[in-house]
């Protein structure tokens, strides 16, 4: 059973979930300067002020989900969210304060009749069985989320499997993920679940799953995200596979560069000119896309330029303006001036 102090919690959730509210009163309360209503004065303070104890000392707490169907975020940046001035969400406060504990699985069962239907209270159920490690337990509370939304539950346990690299998990859960629905999330689960593999397995093992008709060629250049700053390791695999397109390559081998870079680079990395050369050899009027991709990948490695000339030669390869505009100075020489910036 809850123990006094929980129940006294619910309570305080239960109030500002179902106290009266005039439309008078709401109306006010949804405009600066936001005046809370009488009823919700004393509810607000309670559950506020145990959202703000229960912050952690480092760090940013555990992941937290308020809607059924919305994204999963770091405790304190929700409670950032919940001190933000206009109407108080208690029923996101209840899903916060599950994730910490706060609030038990008993209270929340509690909570759950006082709830909209859009409260990710069942969707924090499954996080927190995540946390724990009990892929099962996780399972059985995504199955007992209601209105047809369970399959975001399932999405979580995807992520938790793919972030680890159980390839095997990942696709025992295929069909209750609704493959179907949300097919940008589905896309990046699968990128996460390769990457995830070649963190945990190895790039051949990663590039291996990319065979399977649920992910696809398209995935294969997440195979080789592991190498970081690897710039050398990254080309020799890169030269040896062979069967990434030209495009692939690049966007991976500027990443490696950037990271290689560091900050503030005083002169070029080794490979970059030769890769600025790659780029620049990229054919600009097969494809409007492409063009894209050409000028955001020389735009990219900014970050890793050391010399002028060779930013001077990226921006005059470029043709989206926007990028063209903004390639004038080297990082070095930007964060000089902002140093030397008088204090306002």
């Amino acid at each position: 059973m809850p123990d006094s102090h929980a129940m006294s919690l619910v309570d305080a959730l239960i109030q500002g979930l179902t106290a009266p509210v005039s439309e008078a009163q709401r109306a006010a309360y949804a405009s600066p300067p936001y005046p809370t209503p009488p009823t919700l004065v004393a509810p607000r303070a309670s559950v506020l002020g145990e959202l703000e104890a229960r912050l952690p000392a480092d760090g940013d707490g555990p992941m937290t989900v308020t809607r059924v169907l919305g994204p999963v975020q770091p405790y304190r940046l929700q409670v950032r969210s919940l001190r933000r001035p206009g109407p108080f969400r208690f029923a996101d406060a209840a899903c916060a304060l599950l994730a910490v504990g706060a609030v038990t699985d008993d209270g929340a069962e509690t909570l759950r009749p006082h709830l909209p239907p859009s409260c990710g209270i069942g969707r924090q159920q499954v996080l927190n069985r995540l946390a724990a490690d009990d892929i099962t337990g996780a399972s059985a509370a995504a199955d007992r989320i209601e209105g047809g939304t369970g399959w975001k539950g399932h999405r979580d346990i995807a992520a938790a499997l793919a972030d680890r690299g159980d390839a095997a998990g990942f696709f025992a859960g295929w069909k209750r993920c609704a493959p179907a629905k949300d097919r940008h999330g589905l896309a990046d689960l699968k990128r996460r679940l390769v990457e995830g593999v070649a963190r945990a397995s190895g790039w051949e093992a990663a590039l291996a799953l990319t065979a399977d008709k649920r992910l696809g060629p398209a995935f294969a250049m997440h195979a080789f995200t592991a190498f970081g700053a690897d710039v050398d390791g990254l080309r020799r695999v890169l030269a040896g596979v062979g069967a990434l397109p030209e495009l692939d390559q690049l966007t991976l081998l500027a990443e490696a560069v950037r990271q290689a870079a560091g900050k503030d680079p005083a002169s070029d990395h080794p490979y970059l000119p030769e890769l600025v050369d790659r780029i620049i050899a990229v054919d600009p009027a097969t494809d409007r896309a492409i063009v894209r991709t050409r000028d955001w990948l020389l735009f990219s490695l900014w970050p890793a330029m050391g010399e002028q000339a060779t930013l001077e030669r990226a921006r005059k390869a470029i043709r989206t303006p926007q990028y063209k505009r903004e390639l004038h100075r080297l990082p070095r020489d930007v964060t000089a001036s902002l140093r030397h910036r008088p204090a306002s």
